[in-house]
């Protein structure tokens, strides 16, 4: 931002209103989704958060190279689909 401009106080009044209202609208969908979450489901998520730590942790707290990991994993999983798809339209 340049020194010499003035904000524009109004925008960002409605901006922050904006990002208030947004906020409630996600912790209402939050709510609806916990609700309705199976114990199994629950689980899984909480394993897959800590697989994530134990991955962090096997990295020496390398965040770098475990999102290096990640992408990887997410690139095979793609490429299997693909090829799945793929066969599945022939």
């Amino acid at each position: 931002m340049n020194a010499g401009k003035k904000l524009n106080k109004h925008a960002i009044r409605q901006t922050l209103r904006g990002y208030v209202r947004a906020d409630k609208f996600i912790e209402q969908e939050k709510r609806a989704w916990l609700s309705h979450l199976t114990i199994e489901q629950a689980r899984e998520i909480f394993d897959d958060l800590h697989q994530g730590a134990d991955d962090w942790k096997r990295f020496g707290g390398n965040l770098a190279a475990l999102e290096q990991r990640r992408i990887a994993s997410k690139i095979k999983g793609r490429r299997i689909f693909m090829r799945l798809f793929q066969r599945s339209t022939k």
